[in-house]
């Protein structure tokens, strides 16, 4: 899902125009609706304040592959980087907790191999 994409639906979500987040964001709503087609790319100032908006983690926006903001912003690259170690720590709990629990199958199966000795 592209950044407008989620722009729109976010929006869509809160029951606010496109007028009224132009607004609040101090651009034309016709650069909004550019943000949301896809056709310009808000800067991570401005996505910042989108997502304070809209009640969405600017890591939410930011997720994914198809991330369209102004790539000369240093902190977008910070951003993705967060949200990729943030998505790797997630993993890595997850596949602890999967050896965790094969580790307690291994075990059971060990201690019944002996008790059937």
């Amino acid at each position: 899902m592209t950044l407008g994409e989620k722009l729109k639906k976010a929006r869509i979500n809160k029951n606010f125009t496109q007028e009224y987040l132009a607004e609040m964001l101090n651009v034309s709503q016709k650069t909004y609706s550019n943000f949301e087609n896809d056709k310009s790319k808000p800067g991570f100032s401005q996505v910042e304040e989108m997502a304070k908006l809209l009640d969405v983690s600017v890591l939410d926006f930011l997720s994914g592959d198809s991330i369209t903001v102004n790539q000369s912003d240093n902190k977008i690259a910070i951003a993705q980087n967060y949200a990729t170690i943030n998505t790797s720590e997630k993993l890595i709990e997850q596949y602890e907790e999967r050896i965790k629990e094969l580790k307690e199958q291994v075990d059971y199966w060990k201690s019944r191999s002996q008790d059937s000795k």
